[in-house]
């Protein structure tokens, strides 16, 4: 695949070497709108990356483009795509300095899936349609349309270990599944709510996958989406307090009570119940616990996950113990909504959140919190270190106030 793109860039280089294909906007800009900003530094400074290439020499960039959802390539570190609300999608071969613009005008991009195994080979989710492109976006087709009306296509993923293996969530609750490459698919699981995000742990295990619903939470499959189990009612720690202390001294207090010998066993009927008034599970939080905001691969760890909400943060890095870490915010819970956050595939206590004003970014697992004014005066809808963990990119979006 490396010929095809060699191919693309070959076939610009007559306008490149005429001048008429620039590169345009290279100084830094002083206002803060929307669009990429690129961090090598790790948040400390930002550089907004909007430049795009041109054949006629006039100087345009996407700067007032809200950026919807990013996808790296796992091929080509230097390759990234973007979904857009109105402006389509926007690539670049050179980690951002400079892009092309592609599926203008089809509508909000929500979703991008790159064959991790065939950089060419990429999957768009823009408003209620799937489009395919086999040639590094230079053609695209049009492969599943929802045709319900008010239905959109919210989430795409592909299985890192079969390519021929698409899955798609929707706005109406159907987790579509495709096992050839996209050109037919199945309905394999209906849910009672919209469909936000789809993760498939190619790192770990592609039959692993993960899914976030817009009111409902986060579920599990570990058999490739036949069957689910539902994150809420697994269990929540809390940093701040030490469960596990209070557990064992309401054990012994219990066993006291109960009149039991010296070194028996707390009946499980009893431990059980010790265990629901320490621990409370997700569902337990609050209304709210269950609304999407982000979900994210935890890469530094085998088989984690990150999820948050105006709850907070919450990470899962051993879904075999039933419980979710909840992060001690520097924000207070509910204060300031959180839009994105990801955590250094490099560094399982390097956590990094966007809000409203202000990126947060954690060296310790939570403990301390240092604090950053965002590169621009949107939210930060956007959070995501490149494959290399080269880069730390956010992308700016425009919430509406209300």
């Amino acid at each position: 695949m490396k010929i095809k793109k060699l191919f693309i860039l070959l076939s610009l280089m007559p306008l490149l070497l005429s001048g008429c294909l620039i590169k345009v906007d290279e100084k830094k800009s002083t206002d803060t709108t929307a669009g990429l900003y690129r961090s090598s530094d790790f948040g400390e400074t930002w550089n907004r990356i909007t430049t795009l290439y041109t054949v006629s020499g006039q100087s345009l960039n996407f700067n007032a483009s809200d950026i919807t959802t990013i996808a790296f390539d796992t091929l080509d570190e230097k390759a990234i795509y973007l979904g857009t609300l109105t402006d389509g999608v926007f690539y670049s071969y050179n980690y951002g300095d400079g892009w092309f613009n592609t599926l203008k005008g089809k509508g909000t991009v929500n979703s991008i899936a790159i064959d991790p195994t065939e950089k060419c080979n990429i999957f768009v989710a823009s408003h209620n349609t799937i489009y395919k492109s086999i040639d590094c976006s230079r053609k695209w087709t049009a492969v599943y349309f929802e045709a319900r009306e008010g239905q959109y296509i919210n989430a795409l993923a592909i299985d890192g270990n079969d390519p021929r293996i698409i899955y798609a969530g929707t706005s109406g609750g159907s987790f579509l599944k495709s096992q050839d490459y996209g050109e037919s698919w199945d309905v394999i699981h209906r849910f009672k709510d919209s469909l936000k995000k789809i993760i498939v742990q190619n790192n770990y295990d592609s039959n692993v996958l993960y899914l976030a619903t817009l009111k409902s939470g986060v579920y599990r499959s570990a058999d490739a989406g036949a069957n689910w189990v539902d994150l809420m009612d697994y269990k929540v720690d809390k940093d701040s307090v030490d469960e596990e202390k209070a557990l064992a001294e309401a054990v012994e207090k219990r066993k006291e009570q109960l009149r039991l010998e010296p070194g028996a066993d707390l009946p499980e009927t009893e431990y059980n119940k010790l265990v629901d008034a320490q621990y409370l599970s997700f569902k337990k939080l609050g209304r709210s616990a269950g609304v999407y905001s982000v979900l994210s691969t935890d890469k530094s760890v085998k088989d984690g996950i990150i999820f948050a909400n105006n709850l907070g943060v919450f990470r899962l890095t051993k879904p075999e113990d039933g419980m979710w870490e909840f992060l001690d915010l520097l924000t207070p819970q509910a204060s300031d909504n959180i839009f994105s956050a990801t955590i250094n595939p490099q560094d399982t206590k390097d956590i990094v959140y966007g809000t409203t004003n202000a990126l947060y970014r954690s060296k310790d697992g939570g403990v301390n919190w240092s604090i950053k004014k965002l590169p621009t005066n949107q939210v930060a809808k956007v959070l995501e270190f490149s494959p290399d963990n080269k880069f730390l990119y956010l992308g700016a979006y425009t919430v509406k106030k209300k």
